[in-house]
């Protein structure tokens, strides 16, 4: 028997959504704030300005999660990475299979 997975209606939640209602908001950080602990996570070796970018582009949509910053947010948040690249493959999916219909 042949299982055929169906279609979710909804369009799952883009990571940088979930980054910005559950965590900045929540911790009542700005995306400067953030921004900043990202850089330090690196140990400076990426700049804040380029870091705010990337966030502020992922929050809003624009960007995809990469596996980088997956990484990087997990030890900032100490979250696993896979959690963030999860939310970015459902969403992928989904978009997918939306496309095909």
């Amino acid at each position: 028997m042949k299982l055929k997975r169906q279609h979710v209606e909804r369009r799952p939640s883009h990571p940088g959504e979930i980054l910005k209602t559950l965590w900045l908001d929540e911790l009542g950080m700005t995306q400067l704030e953030f921004a900043k602990k990202l850089s330090e996570t690196t140990g400076g070796k990426v700049k804040v300005s380029t870091l705010q970018t990337k966030l502020s582009e992922i929050i809003n949509g624009k960007r995809a999660m990469s596996a980088d910053f997956a990484v990087l947010l997990g030890q900032v948040l100490d979250t696993s990475p896979r959690m963030w690249m999860n939310l970015q493959v459902n969403l992928d999916i989904w978009e997918a299979e939306s496309d095909a219909a």
